[in-house]
């Protein structure tokens, strides 16, 4: 019985078959690459919890204060924050990749 006669596949095996078709299989990544990413990825990781920490603490404080409009602005700059560091990281990846 050969591969594709072997029964169902599942989703995943379907769309690697399908990207191997097309050429774009998962790319082999060097040890030199593997680290760099990882070194990113850590730099992020350090940077979101700064950035978590930073607006920690203006939270407790606007919190304490109990307006709803400040609150949502203060955690909506956080969130744009947080973004803006994990695409920054995703752009940094790609360049690796």
């Amino acid at each position: 019985m050969t591969k594709d006669n072997q029964g169902l596949k599942s989703s995943f095996d379907l769309a690697m078959e399908r990207m191997a078709k097309r050429g774009e299989g998962i790319a082999s990544l060097t040890a030199e690459q593997k680290a760099a990413l990882a070194d990113i990825s850590a730099k992020a990781k350090a940077k979101i919890a700064e950035v978590e920490i930073m607006y920690g603490k203006k939270l407790a404080e606007v919190r304490a204060g109990g307006d709803a409009e400040k609150i949502a602005a203060v955690e909506g700059e956080m969130r744009v924050e947080v973004a803006r560091i994990k695409e920054r990281e995703e752009t940094e990846r790609r360049k690796i990749r």
